[in-house]
């Protein structure tokens, strides 16, 4: 249940990411720098993305801290002045990168509590 979960929730990142991949090529062109700090980005939301199939939440935390890193070395270097389409996409990858790792939290609770959404609530009190 949790990979089906998490798959569904990861679906809209991987469309708004792909479609920012693909801009990086025919909307705007990057740099061979900028194309390299995107693999290093890819690679630890890659890492990131795994680790919370796994099921592994620290070790998922961990690898988003250093993919924010990136990321934010990325906007303050190349993301001034862009396109307002490519920020678009930007804006519309990290809602649903934030809903894909919001999933993967509650459904690591949810299964640690075998699915008692009543514990949940529980905890709200």
């Amino acid at each position: 249940m949790r990979a089906l979960l998490l798959s569904l929730a990861l679906l809209p990142y991987l469309y708004y990411g792909g479609r920012d991949g693909v801009y990086h090529f025919t909307g705007r062109r990057v740099s061979v720098a900028e194309h390299l700090l995107h693999l290093a980005i890819a690679i630890l939301l890659g890492a990131a993305i795994v680790l919370a199939f796994r099921g592994l939440q620290g070790r998922m935390l961990l690898a988003l801290a250093a993919f924010l890193a990136a990321g934010a070395a990325d906007e303050y270097v190349y993301h001034r002045g862009l396109p307002e389409e490519e920020t678009d996409l930007h804006a519309k990858g990290h809602m649903a990168l934030l809903v894909f790792v919001v999933t993967s939290m509650t459904t690591g609770w949810l299964q640690a509590h075998q699915w008692r959404v009543g514990s949940l609530l529980e905890g709200l009190r």
